[in-house]
């Protein structure tokens, strides 16, 4: 049986969000300030230079792509990553949509009501911002 394969950056695609943000902000403040630093510590993190232009972040980020197994991209080079992503998109959600729709996402998920019933709720709670979007 064939193992299915994925591609691994050893360099991280998610430098050039990080390039991107730090550039967009023109302005000298504070927070202009922290990106510069969170950027650059990325940069050091992964042995490249803080001065490196975004075209050969984009060559450092290609040429460290590696083949590697499902089973050892998903369990062992990222195992320390899944909590944290979790936590960003679970926070996201949670700001986005707000306690009800994450209350409904876990009843879900412990199978205490139906895909149904939550696409119900769904439709529920898009009237009901659609109706305070209005007022």
């Amino acid at each position: 049986m064939h193992e299915s394969t994925e591609i691994h950056h050893r360099v991280p695609r998610h430098l050039l969000d990080a390039h991107d943000r730090m550039q967009t902000h023109a302005a000298l403040d504070g927070v202009a300030l922290q990106l510069w630093f969170e950027y650059e510590g990325l940069l050091l993190e992964f042995g490249l230079d803080p001065d490196v232009s975004r075209e050969e972040l984009q060559e450092a980020i290609e040429s460290s792509a590696v083949v590697v197994t499902y089973e050892e991209h998903r369990s062992y080079i990222h195992a320390p990553d899944w909590p944290r992503w979790g936590r960003k998109g679970g926070l996201a959600t949670f700001k986005r949509y707000g306690r009800g729709w994450f209350a409904c996402l876990a009843r879900r998920r412990w199978g205490r009501i139906t895909a149904g019933d939550l696409a119900r709720v769904r439709q529920e709670l898009s009237r009901v911002a659609d109706s305070v979007e209005v007022a």
